[in-house]
């Protein structure tokens, strides 16, 4: 009962503060700075007013940043420009020059210990270099924590990644990491706090304190509103637009940035001046998002995709094909130059902004909400008030994140759709259904040879009630197929076959780590990267949390990394001693064909986890799997004690962890007690109980659910 109350409790106040507070600052907002920026123009004595204000603040030096609030700055002395795509960027370029010699030495390393057999790694490497990309989906704390889980499994600085069985290395030798939504915390997580390793994340006294959810009105997160309130309305003062996407922002960065008050200053362009960057000791960090038209509801799978970076923003995408300097938006541009009369801007691009825009996906709440009259709570009330909170956020487009003005302003004007604007709304990266953030890595000037994607995607549906089971199904790789299979959108750009969703499950591809594109001859132009899917699954605790589950415990927390540890390693090596060597032979695959020397060990781990093309899409029973490690022996495995249970109702979608969750040697955690709202309930000695997260009170994760619907 007590967690029935705080459940509601958390939702009535969060669509109440919602419709009130943003309805505040609406009739708060100072007049538009001027007609460059959002099209509306003030009094002449207002403009006059700012105009000197902003002289005198020049003069004196005092508009250096502040907080989250964006600033006005005299005329750059770097040219500020919009580039048209096509090529990668100067400073991308330079910066992909140095990260290569430092991938080089560890990926020689790397390869020289996973126990490649016939294949002198030094000499291979003398001569290549191969670019390595990491993808991380999107799906809350579910998709940041098993995504993490993976991260340490790659990171030379994880002591048993090191050990037999490990990957440990493969992280230090990647170039390019990309991630949205869920993946994006991640990867933000990483970037803006100079590379830390996971286990120093998880070590940390600020980040990834997941116990109180961010959106509760009880506990830690009630003393932070009244800041984040502050915060965003220094953004309205200095006469940008606000939306719901400001305020999200701020709290994801009271979770993500070990900064007092979530680092109000911390913009993604400072990344690039990190020790980590500058030093070449990260990959090169990548945030997707998609945009959204005006009164768009549903995304069109055909949508702009746009990529943020440290140095640049933009889209590959034909419809806009082009980059602005990341450091600069907010500036008024047209055409691709500096805006005559138009202002200089810093700060806009702040980093919790950045993640919060990846992961912005309130439209879609309030579609399933209408769609799937989806059980909040049991409806009634709670429902009422969120769907009239969203619907009133979606009328006056306060459920977007708001990137104006538009730096593509009349650039490309025959195909872009945002060209006629000075708007530019964006939106969670995974709407058009690609929750992998691929595109990026595709582009053929990137040249990326081996794309790990990690899925973490809620696709799966019980076909009892409907309600979400939570596990991938390949919906995103389909997406992403389907994407480029349109020839205006590939434009060059080539991703290999993949099946339909009934196979990914018939088939058990959403269950093992599968390659897609083994063959290079199979392609009409350019090869694509090989594609190395590695999909959420149990190996020792049950995963598919809910999307919407906001706050964990340290050991329910640790437990969701160690799983996508053990995913990543396919158990330490306990389910395929071969997966390491397989995992180098990834890495050299395209460079192996070109060279036509696949080794014999090689070509039997492609006949194990290549897709050979067959497909069985009759209609599959519920999904549901089983965890892949399980005690074996005295001595051999660990496993997790004084679990306790926490009450639940049936069907509500909530899922539970092992209690006996399996550890090989080596890949040790330390006993948990997690918190319940019931007294310890008795249970037998030989049939440990599994401990059960409580419910969300939000929604299964309906995003991926519609997503399900729409290749069902």
């Amino acid at each position: 009962m007590r967690f029935f109350l705080s459940a509601f409790s958390s939702s009535l106040f969060l669509a109440t503060w919602t419709i009130l507070l943003f309805s505040s600052l609406i009739q708060a907002a100072p007049p538009p700075r001027d007609q460059t920026t959002t099209g509306k123009t003030p009094s002449k004595r207002n403009l006059e007013t700012r105009d000197l204000l902003d002289s005198i603040k020049n003069i004196l030096g005092l508009n250096a940043m502040k907080g989250y609030g964006p600033f006005q700055i005299t005329s750059p002395a770097k040219p500020v420009y919009v580039r048209v795509g096509g090529d990668l960027g100067e400073e991308e370029a330079a910066w992909v020059n140095g990260r290569m010699k430092v991938a080089n030495t560890a990926l020689t390393d790397f390869l020289g210990r996973v126990g490649m057999k016939d294949f002198d790694h030094k000499t291979f490497m003398r001569s290549y270099t191969p670019t390595v990309g990491m993808s991380f989906s999107g799906g809350g704390y579910r998709a940041m924590l098993n995504g993490a889980g993976v991260i340490s499994a790659f990171d030379a600085r994880t002591p048993r990644a090191m050990g037999p069985g490990g990957l440990g290395g493969l992280l230090q030798g990647t170039t390019y990491l990309a991630g949205l939504s869920g993946g994006g915390w991640l990867v933000g997580s990483l970037a803006v706090n100079n590379f830390p390793s996971i286990q120093e994340i998880q070590n940390s006294k600020r980040l990834w304190k997941l116990k109180h959810s961010i959106i509760s009105p009880f506990g830690k997160p009630l003393n932070y509103f009244p800041g984040v309130l502050t915060q965003v309305k220094e953004k309205s003062d200095a006469g940008f637009d606000i939306t719901l996407t400001d305020i999200w922002s701020l709290l994801l960065s009271r979770v993500f940035i070990d900064q007092p008050d979530g680092g109000p200053k911390t913009t993604l362009s400072s990344v690039a001046d990190s020790t980590a960057f500058r030093n070449f000791q990260m990959p090169f960090p990548i945030f997707l998002a998609i945009g959204r038209g005006p009164g768009e509801k549903l995304i069109p799978v055909n949508a702009t995709v746009f990529e943020i970076n440290p140095l640049e923003f933009g889209s590959h995408d034909p419809s806009t094909n082009a980059f602005s300097q990341t450091k600069m938006l907010g500036s008024d541009y047209s055409d691709g130059k500096p805006e005559i009369g138009g202002k200089f801007i810093n700060g806009f691009d702040n980093a919790a902004f950045v993640m919060g825009t990846s992961s912005s996906l309130f439209n879609q709440i309030l579609l399933d909400l209408r769609r799937n009259d989806a059980n909040v709570l049991g409806g009634g009330i709670v429902k009422d008030l969120i769907m009239t909170a969203l619907e009133f956020l979606s009328k006056i487009e306060f459920d977007i994140a708001d990137w104006a003005p538009n730096p593509f302003f009349k650039m490309n004007p025959a195909v872009n759709p945002a060209a006629s604007t000075k708007n530019l709304t964006l939106v969670d990266g995974g709407m058009d259904l690609e929750n992998i953030p691929l595109n990026p890595l595709l582009c053929p000037h990137r040249g990326v040879d081996v794309i790990f994607a990690t899925d973490n995607s809620a696709d799966t549906v019980r076909s009892t009630d409907g309600t979400p089971s939570n596990w991938p199904n390949g919906t995103s790789v389909v997406a992403t197929y389907e994407r480029f299979a349109n020839k205006f959108m590939s434009q060059g750009t080539s991703f290999p076959s993949i099946p339909d969703v009934h196979t990914f499950i018939n088939s058990g591809l959403n269950n093992r780590p599968t390659w897609f594109g083994c063959d290079a001859k199979n392609f009409t132009g350019t090869p694509s990267p090989l594609l190395v899917y590695i999909p959420n699954a149990p190996y020792n605790v049950f995963s598919n949390v809910s999307t919407f589950r906001m706050s964990y415990q340290d050991a329910q927390r640790d437990l969701l990394i160690d799983n996508g540890y053990m995913i990543a390693t396919q158990g330490n090596g306990a389910i395929d001693p071969e997966w390491p060597a397989c995992v180098g032979c990834a890495v050299v695959h395209r460079e192996m064909e070109r060279k036509g020397m696949v080794t014999e060990q090689c070509q039997q781990c492609l006949k194990r986890y290549c897709w050979d093309g067959s497909r069985n899409s009759a209609t599959p029973k519920d999904y549901d799997p089983q965890l892949k490690l399980r005690p074996a022996g005295a001595g051999e495995l660990e496993q997790v004690k004084n679990v306790t249970v926490v009450e639940t109702t049936p069907n509500n979608g909530t899922l539970a962890f092992a209690a006996n969750s399996s550890h090989r040697s080596g890949a040790k955690l330390s006993s948990a007690k997690l918190t319940s709202t019931k007294k310890p309930v008795k249970k037998p000695a030989k049939k440990p109980v599994p401990a059960v997260i409580p419910a969300s009170p939000f929604i299964e994760d309906h995003e991926d659910y519609s997503r399900f619907r729409d290749y069902n």
